[in-house]
């Protein structure tokens, strides 16, 4: 049983919120191979703490990679997102019975630019926390404290869900309860978090 029911709830983006569309992966390797994206990913992890452009980086993997296709077209997979509206819903119905609601994903500037421009998380939640703002990335601790600095509530009466078992670790090391949500069980699984925590 949870310690509190909790004042506000962190949720992730991706695995919980949203996924990519189909084939995304195959697209990029069909561009350049299965080490182009790897490098890729590589060139990606500064950018998700802020400390690059997204675009330059993908220009410059292809660059190395001595491939002509533009840097857009390859950034385009990550445009490429899927909205579970269900999971939506329970955000407002959580929401609708006094309880804050925050975005709090991993992001690199372009897809969070994406995001704010094409989804609709603005109606949704109560704020919306990239890492590439923050300057720090999941799992590192920083990244929870410059949150919980912003909600303003003890560390104790927040509720973070995410489907990476790194970082609900690292959550609950900071003190956050914390629950590792499973991409395959949906929204009836987030339905199943949220009742044991008696939010919906």
């Amino acid at each position: 049983m949870p310690v509190c029911r909790p004042g506000a709830v962190l949720w992730d983006a991706d695995g919980v919120l949203q996924a990519a569309a189909p084939g995304w992966r195959e697209r990029l390797v069909g561009i350049g191979g299965e080490d182009f994206l790897q490098d890729l990913f590589d060139a990606e992890k500064p950018c998700l703490r802020g400390e690059s452009r997204f675009e330059d980086a993908v220009a410059r993997v292809l660059a190395r990679h001595g491939i002509q296709t533009s840097a857009g077209d390859v950034m385009a997979s990550w445009a490429e997102i899927v909205v579970d509206t269900a999971a939506l819903s329970l955000v407002d119905e959580v929401r609708g019975r006094g309880v804050r609601c925050y975005l709090a994903t991993n992001q690199q500037d372009y897809r969070r630019d994406v995001m704010r421009a094409r989804l609709p998380y603005a109606e949704h939640f109560d704020g919306e926390f990239y890492s590439c703002d923050l300057g720090v990335a999941k799992p590192e601790a920083r990244y929870f404290t410059a949150v919980l600095d912003a909600v303003e509530l003890p560390v104790g009466q927040v509720l973070f869900i995410d489907d990476s078992g790194r970082n609900v670790n690292a959550a609950r090391a900071v003190g956050l309860q914390a629950v590792l949500h499973d991409p395959i069980a949906g929204a009836s699984g987030l339905a199943a978090i949220l009742r044991r925590y008696d939010l919906i």
